[in-house]
């Protein structure tokens, strides 16, 4: 039995699926739920042994799904997921062959638009922090008992969240080299602009961070967290915005720009009080939506924290042993921030490694 979830669509693609395959069986969301909730209401109504996720925008070479197949069939049973190889839709350029975490919850393919073959790979079966969510397959059980992908995060990061709660949880997740597709990257993603893309991605970032550490670990490194937040809202705030000069004066320091006159004083009954400082940056206005989402939704991360830290089975020391933690420098800023002082006494105790972006992948 085929099961299509149809995630809000307006192209009539409902009647079309009910007209032409009348033994699909539909489920029609009726809304946009993203990536994460279309999967979630897919994967809750199959009774398949193992789940295969494959992006649209995705065009697996020969022999892909029997690979795949293989390396699951194969895996020990405390293998939760396996991932498979990603290139560019020339196949000449690396997409995904593994990936790395950042202290605050961001992530990075490893030598993404790299060439094919220039960086290393990983090792047929070898252990990953995460599988890419648009090539990977899963053993359905564990995938269900351990929360799945979290409905909350709706695009992005997804699979960074479900392969750390993997992890935590006593499974493990590796590479299936022999599994390899096509990727036209972002084909789908860019429909959602760059700014509510960036919203998910930060709000993402920190609700894996606040849900998955374990409680040591997130008291040692929420102090380096928050500051390079905290760090990069000031700088896109006063770096950004044409009106910010409020947000920078010293404490008492003059401000005659503030003592209206008379005239002034009139058109302020009339058309109101000038703002001290405006936003108008969508950059700046994105990091302050994520952060909003957070504080709105505190209870509700905090009781998917406890539910997380119920299926501890492995330490995150043990975790980051094997998958170091790492200090990227990323947005505006940042280099500066990580070089400093104060960012040093708050750096993570745990394993970690500090890394260009460029290192990592090209842009």
């Amino acid at each position: 039995m085929i099961t299509v979830v149809d995630n809000g669509s307006t192209d009539g693609s409902i009647g079309t699926i009910a007209g032409r395959y009348p033994d699909i069986r539909l489920l029609p969301l009726g809304s946009n739920h993203g990536f994460t909730g279309g999967i979630a209401a897919g994967v809750a109504r199959s009774p398949a042994r193992n789940v295969i996720f494959l992006n649209n925008d995705a065009t697996p070479e020969p022999g892909w799904l029997q690979a795949m197949l293989r390396a699951i069939d194969d895996a020990p049973e405390d293998v939760m997921s396996v991932g498979g190889k990603i290139v560019d839709l020339s196949g000449k350029l690396i997409d995904f062959v593994g990936g790395l975490m950042t202290f605050d919850g961001h992530a990075f393919q490893n030598g993404f638009r790299y060439p094919v073959g220039s960086r290393q790979e990983p090792a047929q079966g070898a252990e990953l922090l995460f599988a890419c969510g648009g090539n990977m397959i899963s053993r359905r059980e564990p995938l269900l008992a351990v929360g799945g992908f979290d409905d909350d995060y709706f695009a992005y990061l997804e699979d960074v969240d479900f392969g750390w709660r993997s992890w935590i949880a006593g499974y493990r997740v590796t590479y299936e080299a022999g599994a390899i597709v096509r990727h036209a990257s972002a084909a789908t993603s860019v429909r959602l602009g760059d700014f509510e893309r960036g919203v998910l991605f930060e709000r993402n970032a920190l609700q894996t961070v606040l849900k998955n550490y374990e409680s040591d670990m997130l008291n040692n490194v929420a102090g380096s967290i928050f500051l390079t937040y905290l760090h990069r809202l000031h700088h896109y705030a006063t770096e950004r915005n044409t009106e910010t000069k409020e947000l920078t004066r010293p404490p008492l320091s003059a401000n005659n720009s503030h003592r209206p006159g008379l005239w002034s004083r009139l058109r302020q009954r009339v058309r109101g009080r000038k703002p001290l400082a405006v936003i108008d940056d969508p950059l700046t206005a994105m990091q302050f939506r994520a952060f909003e989402w957070i504080v709105r939704n505190a209870d509700r991360i905090a009781s998917k924290r406890d539910r997380v830290q119920q299926l501890r089975k492995r330490s995150d020391l043990e975790i980051f042993a094997r998958f170091p933690l790492h200090i990227v420098p990323t947005y505006p800023g940042d280099e500066t921030l990580m070089q400093s002082a104060l960012f040093r006494l708050f750096r993570p105790s745990a394993p970690s490694t500090q890394k260009t972006l460029i290192e990592i992948m090209r842009s």
